[in-house]
């Protein structure tokens, strides 16, 4: 999981943050609550410069983006890959 330092919410309710190194579009976004780590938004845009690039986070409730705006436990959670499936053998015609 790599953490976002998150910067403020645009008045449109989306919320802006920095990250390390560019994150997949459609990747979810995470708060880590005491034990657990709670799914609060997903990556909806990734802009600024190679090294440090900003990202533009959609909550996915209100009370997910005041939560974020107060929280310094905010991460890009990493999705399980999906299993490539083999190319089909064709049968005998």
């Amino acid at each position: 999981m790599e953490k976002i330092k998150i910067l403020h919410r645009t008045p449109k309710g989306k919320i802006i943050g920095r990250v390390k190194k560019q994150p997949r579009f459609n990747s979810p976004v995470g708060i880590k609550l005491k034990d657990r780590v709670k799914k609060i938004g997903k990556i909806y845009d990734v802009f600024g410069p190679v090294e440090e690039p900003y990202v533009k986070i959609i909550p996915y409730s209100e009370d997910d983006a005041e939560k974020t705006l107060e929280s310094d436990n905010v991460f890009v959670m990493n999705e399980q890959s999906k299993k490539q499936s083999k190319p089909r053998k064709k049968g005998r015609r």
